[in-house]
């Protein structure tokens, strides 16, 4: 199966309509060549034209820029991947004295700092980047370092700020002259506000029924209440990057080129090969996909064995958008695709099926598979956070009056959880969530639907002291193995 530009793009149109998301904007190039630069469907869900200029976020596809960026200082002899973060940020802490001192810029952009992903730490609370990174000292690890692969958007902030620290430059500024602009990535810009103010830019959906593949509704872009004029995500460096199907062409040439790019050697090669290289093995390889084996995380990119090729990927998802960029390098070919769509691997199917057909492969029937596994995806994250509680206990009341639980609860590193008792039900009220409780047993309640990014059926139990009054929550946000209950004083 060969790649065929118009069948390509004929499937991708049946696949939008099946997979009910607006459009999709996707770049394919093997060598020198751009075979495909563009839009496909509506990018307002309407009636605008998605094409090659329209600008869809990344997200953590943006992940590899700030391993680039990293790459640089490192050409330039201005950073080196195994010394400690320490070294270049002195008043660095986090929750280990031994992590604290030992870990490197190597260890946080391959994902292997036992930091797990302490994602409501961050997500919506609006703290600084200065406050996120004082935060770190009251963040528990759940392993030890280099023990086993945890993917947390907070290895990149300290990365991120960590070049800030080296270059004297914003993360922001530091892509934008550094990368951007020499690859002639003209229309990509690190801060979503800029995104908002382009006249040709895609605009966020999810579904209108929860947790499923199905249905259609606009919600906004995801902006931290940290964000103002001129100042960025304070996770920027996780996945701040917007650009389009042209300029990620150029992207996709400039690693295939191994660093180069208009005869200039921005990155030595040897360090480009550093970003592809496993560093630690991250288990299956998608359970979704046989074809795919030895999967592993490099600096920046998760690595594969792709019908026994490399295979290097990134995948992002942000509020409303769903991405993929892939690499051979060994083929010299590169895919990227993003979707307006909340977590939808569409854009990873037609990752896959313009591989197959660059690699002259069997027909993958990777639309189906991943429209099924979508679904299951769902399924498993309500089931994961529904088994927190574990089986409910029929017949248990709570221990006090429900008036009782309300209050402000406060753990360090954390917002505050804020309990609320109204018309004799109780809600919380946690960074930008709000949800009422339905009773679980004894003196745990746990979320009901609808509230955001905040998962179903999180448990919240509820702690007396040996006066009996009710002066803890406590809370597991996270679901990774070792991760301990967060426990919220009142």
């Amino acid at each position: 199966m060969a790649f065929e530009k118009t069948a390509f793009l004929s499937q991708v149109e049946k696949e939008l309509e099946r997979w009910e998301v607006p459009s999709a904007s996707i770049c394919v190039v093997r060598g020198d060549e751009v075979l495909l630069a563009g839009g496909v469907g509506q990018r307002d869900g309407g009636s605008l034209p998605s094409d090659g200029d329209t600008l869809y976020q990344i997200a953590s596809c943006s992940k590899a820029f700030t391993a680039t960026a990293a790459a640089i200082l490192a050409t330039e002899g201005r950073l080196d991947f195994d010394a400690p973060v320490a070294e270049y940020l002195p008043a660095f802490r986090m929750h280990d004295p031994y992590a604290s001192t030992h870990l490197t810029v190597r260890d946080f952009l391959s994902h292997r700092s036992g930091l797990p992903r302490h994602e409501y730490a961050w997500y919506g609370t609006g703290f600084s980047r200065e406050e996120l990174m004082a935060n770190l000292r009251y963040l528990p690890l759940s392993a030890p370092i280099r023990y086993t692969f945890q993917y947390s958007n907070f290895n990149y902030l300290i990365a991120g700020c960590l070049i800030e620290a080296v270059s004297g430059m914003t993360i922001e500024e530091f892509l934008r002259r550094r990368i951007f602009l020499p690859l002639g990535m003209e229309r990509t810009v690190a801060f979503s506000e800029e995104m908002r103010r382009d006249p040709n830019h895609a605009l966020p959906f999810d579904r209108d029924i929860p947790y499923t593949t199905r249905g259609l509704r606009p919600i906004p872009f995801y902006a931290s209440p940290a964000e103002k004029p001129g100042v960025g995500d304070p996770t920027a460096a996780a996945g701040c990057v917007i650009s389009c199907a042209r300029d990620m062409a150029k992207w996709l040439q400039f690693n295939l080129s191994r660093g180069r790019v208009g005869g200039k050697q921005l990155v030595r090669e040897d360090l480009m090969d550093l970003l592809y290289t496993p560093h630690i093995d991250t288990g299956s390889g998608g359970a979704y996909a046989p074809e795919r084996s030895m999967s592993a995380y490099g600096l920046g990119w998760s690595v594969y064995s792709y019908r026994g090729r490399k295979m290097v990927e990134h995948g992002g998802n942000i509020n409303g958008f769903s991405s993929s960029t892939a690499l051979f390098p060994e083929e010299g070919i590169g895919i990227f695709a993003s979707v307006n769509m909340n977590t939808a691997l569409l854009a990873d199917a037609i990752v896959h099926d313009a591989a197959d057909r660059l690699l002259d492969s069997p027909e993958g029937n990777w639309h189906a598979r991943l429209r099924q596994e979508n679904e299951t995806l769902f399924q498993s994250v309500k089931a994961l956070y529904a088994s927190f509680g574990g089986e409910a206990v029929p017949g248990t009341a709570p221990s006090h009056p429900l008036e009782e639980y309300a209050g402000d609860y406060e753990a360090p590193g954390y917002r505050r959880f804020r309990i609320l008792c109204e018309d004799g039900k109780l809600r919380m009220d946690f960074n930008t969530f709000t949800s009422g409780l339905r009773h679980l047993h004894y003196d745990s309640f746990a979320t009901e639907e609808g509230i955001g990014e905040l998962p179903p059926g999180l448990v919240l139990t509820f702690g007396a002291d040996a006066k009996g009054r009710i002066r803890t929550l406590s809370a597991v946000l996270g679901s990774e193995k070792g991760l301990a209950p967060i426990v919220f004083q009142k």
